[in-house]
């Protein structure tokens, strides 16, 4: 019994080690996310799950750093004047 006790606490054990390498990987793909004006929390969320899928997805995303042009809602630079989607002054 006391043998059965140890391998219960050694796998808890385990368990948690890759519930918190998880967590912190899932960290990389929420912070290149949040680089690019995406939710931190959604992208950690995922990251964590799934982040073999999560981190080329969040290398790939486009980034909303900018502003939405009024007149198309597309994302543009903030410094830019003209919209590089409809050409209609900013």
């Amino acid at each position: 019994m006391y043998n059965n006790e140890l391998t219960i606490k050694e796998e808890v054990k385990h368990i948690v080690e890759f519930l918190f390498i998880a967590a912190l990987l899932g960290l990389i793909t929420g912070a290149i996310a949040n680089s690019k004006g995406h939710s931190f929390i959604v992208w950690w969320f995922f990251g964590t799950m799934l982040f073999i899928v999560a981190l080329p997805c969040s290398l790939f995303l486009k980034d909303k750093t900018g502003k939405k042009c009024p007149y198309c809602a597309e994302f543009v630079s903030s410094e830019a004047t003209i919209c590089k989607h409809c050409h209609s002054k900013l």
